[in-house]
């Protein structure tokens, strides 16, 4: 294979925002033009062949600005660490679909354990109203209001969680509530 040369000229500021934009990507001048002519060329794409890794492991080499940015947003959004950042985001890209953060389980597993109590509420109204017809007046209207508040709340904080993640991960999803 024969190796060959690109050679273009630049005004100054061109080269400081090409310089800038593969530094901030991490990226060599060189792979970064490569790369650029690949996604820019679907013959170029064909030509190119692909190198896959013989492990299961991967290693991304950032800038220090993108590092710091990458440990940021995993922290703001309640990763245990980057690297379960970076997994969910190729996940969620792979598959379409957005990953949830251990966070957002506990606050999911927590929505279980509301529906769960709302349910036992609702059979204890159905069997007074069913089965103990003498004891329906029990039931207040101020109790229904105060169950169906409940399940509001609850719905909006489910649907507020899936909204986060969905939009975190570039997913749309139509809101829960009605």
């Amino acid at each position: 294979m024969v190796n060959h040369v690109v050679k273009t000229r630049l005004t100054d500021e061109e080269k400081e925002n090409w310089l800038l934009y593969c530094q901030s990507s991490g990226i060599s001048q060189s792979d970064m033009l490569r790369m650029l002519i690949n996604r820019s060329s679907p013959i170029a794409k064909l030509a190119t062949p692909f190198h896959a890794v013989k492990s299961n492991k991967v290693t991304v080499r950032l800038s220090e600005h993108a590092l710091q940015m990458l440990q940021e947003q995993a922290k703001y959004e309640g990763y245990l660490n980057q690297s379960h950042w970076v997994r969910a985001a190729i996940l969620s890209k792979l598959n379409n679909k957005p990953v949830l953060s251990v966070k957002e389980i506990d606050a999911l597993n927590a929505s279980n354990r509301q529906l769960a109590a709302i349910g036992r509420n609702l059979n204890q109204i159905a069997r007074v109203l069913n089965i103990e017809y003498r004891h329906s007046d029990k039931i207040t209207r101020e109790m229904i209001e105060r169950l169906q508040a409940k399940f509001e709340q609850h719905i909006a904080s489910v649907d507020q969680l899936v909204q986060q993640n969905s939009k975190r991960w570039g997913v749309t999803n139509e809101p829960l509530a009605s």
